[in-house]
């Protein structure tokens, strides 16, 4: 009889204990799908690992933790602008089985969204780069212009600077040139006239048996 009853208690307790950890299992399960579709990712994965440790062969608690891992993934990406690996991670949760439907919907539609956005933000770094182009070409455009500028102007400066030398080597090679020509006052006729004086060195001598005659008035 004492028997009896201790394998009936022995039997009670294993079918307890059997229960509190079917129950605890599906509790982290549930738990877990709730804070998941909650958007509470972090907290999702803390349950579904939780129940893990209990049945590692869930496959439904490793579906929902993958999805609650990458949900997270692409939220942190998203803060970061990096929309080409958001995209990445939501095509992966869309194509795990099992798992919550509500998140696959969800990241179906935020799919959309991040390829929208991806598509905006590399018209917007296409537009940047050419902007920056032109400006730079402008930029050397505007330089090569100013050089080419200083280079005439200088050029003009050094042609008026090599003028002005030669017109002033001219100037002072025409006065070296230009006699100073002084007519000496016994070699200019006192008449005015242009001939020249006869040489005042020569003498005329009157024979002495020439005779005046003299002048009749």
């Amino acid at each position: 009889m004492k028997i009896k009853i201790v394998l009936i208690v022995a039997l009670l307790s294993i079918l307890m204990v059997g229960c509190t950890k079917g129950e605890s299992e599906s509790t982290f399960v549930e738990d877990g799908k709730v804070a998941l579709e909650s958007q509470k990712y972090g907290e999702a994965m803390k349950l579904l690992s939780s129940a893990l440790e209990e049945d590692n062969a869930d496959e439904y608690a490793r579906a929902m933790y993958m999805q609650a891992m990458k949900m997270l993934s692409v939220e942190e990406y998203k803060g970061q602008g990096n929309y080409k690996k958001a995209i990445e991670e939501l095509e992966a949760i869309t194509s795990i089985k099992n798992g919550s439907s509500k998140i696959k919907s969800t990241a179906s539609s935020e799919l959309s969204e991040m390829k929208k956005l991806y598509e905006e933000q590399q018209e917007a770094e296409a537009k940047r780069k050419k902007d920056a182009k032109l400006a730079a070409s402008k930029g050397a455009s505007k330089a090569s212009w100013e050089l080419k500028k200083y280079e005439e102007e200088s050029k003009k400066e050094d042609e008026e600077i090599i003028e002005e030398g030669s017109n002033q080597e001219n100037s002072n090679e025409g006065e070296q040139q230009t006699p100073n020509i002084q007519n000496p006052t016994n070699q200019i006729p006192s008449n005015g006239s242009n001939q020249p004086l006869q040489n005042n060195n020569i003498t005329t001598n009157t024979p002495n048996n020439i005779t005046q005659e003299p002048i009749i008035q």
